[in-house]
C-alpha cells in the first residue's frame, strides 16, 4: 500500500523511553517508530532525548550486586568476568543507542521546553510512557507531564502513538493528571485494547488501538538490521522479566528433554544481577545488545518468555515460542495485559503456559503463524493509516 509522502518541512520529536534505556523491547520500539516516519511516511522523525527520573529502588534481598559477587567468588573473578561482561552490554546498547534517530543534546524536566524550536509535531509513545507514577514507582509526576506533551502548546500539534498504561487498577490523582494531559492531544492511540474503559473515564476524544511500533517495520526490515550469531547449533532462547524460581526450573526440565543448550540474558540493573538468573542457563549471555537479541530469537530452537516484545519478535520472525504469565501482581489488570491482548488478537493463545504445561511438554511446539502474518499486514496499515491522518491534518 502507498501513503502520501508528507510535506518535508515537518520535523517530529517523539518522545518515549529512549535516554539510558537498557531494556530490549523498549529500546527496539524507540528504534522502530522514527524509523516507520521516515520510510513510510517520507516525514523527518526522531527520539527527543528526554532523561526521566528514574524514581526506582532495587530489592536488595532479590540481587546480587558486583561488590558482594566479588567478596564470594574474589577479586580476580569480578574483575576479569562479571566486569568485563557488565560493561560489554551496556556498550552493545550504548552504541544501538547512537544509531537511533535523535536529538543532538539531552533534556531534564526544566529544559524540555526548549525542543520547541527544533520540532514542529510532537509524538509521545509507545512503551509504558503512560504509567501510574504513584503504583510504579520509576518515574514522576513532572515525567508523566513530559510524556502527555503538556509542555507543547495548544497551537502544535500533538500525538499519542501506542503509549501503554501497564497497570489498570488506577488511582484518582493519576488519572487526573492524565486526563490533562490526553485532553490536549490532537489525536490519540494506545497499544492495547484492554485500557479502553479506562481511558474512556477521563476524556470523551476519540481514541484508536494502533500496533506497537515494532510492527511498523516489515520481517525484511528486521531481517536487515538483526545481527546473525556467532555460533550456530540449537538451542532455547529464554528471556524472563520475572523472578520466579519455578519458572526457571520447569524450562530446566524442558531443556534437559529436548536435549538442549538455555541461553539466557540475566538481568542486570545498577551493578546488581538477581540471584535467580546469576547461575540460570547453559550460556549467560552479558554481552548482547538488540541486534544481538533478534538474532537470537530468530534463529532458536523455541523461545521461552514472559516478555511482550520477545512474543511479538518471535511472531515476526516465525520462530516457536511459549509465554509465561509474568508473576508480579495478580490479576489480568496488570503487567500481563499487553501479553494477553497480543495473544488474543493474533489468535496465538494457545502459546500461554504454565510451569507444569511446559514441564509436561515433550517436543517443540508447532506454531501456526499463518492468521498471525495475515492480521498483522491489515493491522500495520491501519496504524501507518492513523499517522498519516493525524500528522498530514491541521
Amino acid at each position: 500500500m502507498e501513503y502520501e509522502r508528507i510535506s518535508k518541512n515537518k520535523k517530529v520529536g517523539i518522545i518515549t523511553l529512549y535516554h539510558g534505556n537498557y531494556n530490549f523491547g523498549g529500546l527496539l520500539q524507540a528504534y522502530a517508530l522514527p524509523v516507520a516516519i521516515k520510510k513510510y511516511l517520507g516525514i523527518e522523525a526522531e527520539q527527543i532525548d528526554y532523561a526521566f527520573k528514574f524514581d526506582g529502588e532495587i530489592n536488595t534481598k532479590e540481587v546480587i550486586s558486583i561488590e558482594n559477587t566479588m567478596y564470594k567468588f574474589g577479586i580476580a573473578f569480578f574483575n576479569q568476568i562479571l566486569r568485563g561482561k557488565f560493561t560489554s552490554r551496556r556498550e552493545a546498547f550504548q552504541q544501538f543507542m547512537k544509531d537511533i534517530s535523535h536529538s543532538e543534546q539531552w533534556y531534564e524536566f526544566d529544559s524540555i521546553k526548549y525542543t520547541l524550536s527544533v520540532y514542529n509535531i510532537f509524538i509521545c509513545g509507545g512503551d509504558q510512557i503512560w504509567s501510574d507514577f504513584q503504583q510504579t514507582k520509576w518515574f514522576t509526576k513532572e515525567d508523566l507531564r513530559v510524556f502527555t506533551l503538556q509542555f507543547v502548546p495548544e497551537h502544535i500539534k500533538k500525538i499519542s502513538y501506542a503509549p501503554s498504561v501497564g497497570i489498570l487498577k488506577l488511582t484518582n490523582e493519576y488519572k487526573k493528571e492524565l486526563g490533562v494531559g490526553i485532553n490536549r492531544l490532537d489525536a490519540i492511540s494506545v497499544r492495547e485494547k484492554t485500557v479502553l474503559p479506562v481511558l474512556k473515564q477521563i476524556t470523551d476524544k476519540p481514541i484508536t488501538v494502533v500496533v506497537d511500533p515494532v510492527l511498523l517495520l516489515k520481517d525484511n526490515d528486521w531481517f536487515d538490521m538483526l545481527k546473525q550469531p556467532e555460533k550456530r547449533g540449537k538451542y532455547i532462547l529464554c528471556y524472563l522479566l520475572g523472578d520466579s524460581i519455578l519458572q526457571r526450573k520447569a524450562v530446566k526440565s524442558f531443556a534437559k528433554k529436548m536435549n538442549c543448550p538455555i541461553i539466557t540474558f540475566p538481568h542486570v540493573l545498577q551493578n546488581a544481577v538477581r540471584k535467580c538468573d546469576l547461575f540460570f542457563g547453559d550460556i549467560r549471555d552479558y554481552s548482547a545488545g538488540p541486534r544481538e537479541f533478534l538474532g537470537l530469537i530468530k534463529n532458536a530452537e523455541i523461545v521461552i518468555t514472559d516478555s511482550y516484545h520477545a512474543c511479538v519478535y518471535s511472531m515476526i520472525f516465525k520462530t516457536p515460542f511459549v509465554v509465561y504469565e509474568r508473576g508480579l501482581i495478580d490479576g489480568k489488570g496488570n503487567i500481563n495485559s499487553r501479553i494477553y491482548d497480543f495473544l488474543e488478537e493474533y489468535h496465538l493463545e494457545n502459546q500461554l503456559v504454565t510451569e507444569m504445561q511446559l514441564v509436561e511438554m515433550t517436543d517443540v511446539p508447532k506454531v501456526d503463524y499463518a492468521f498471525a502474518h495475515k492480521h498483522w499486514e491489515k493491522r500495520r496499515e491501519e496504524s501507518l493509516n492513523y499517522l498519516e491522518k493525524a500528522l498530514k491534518e491541521v
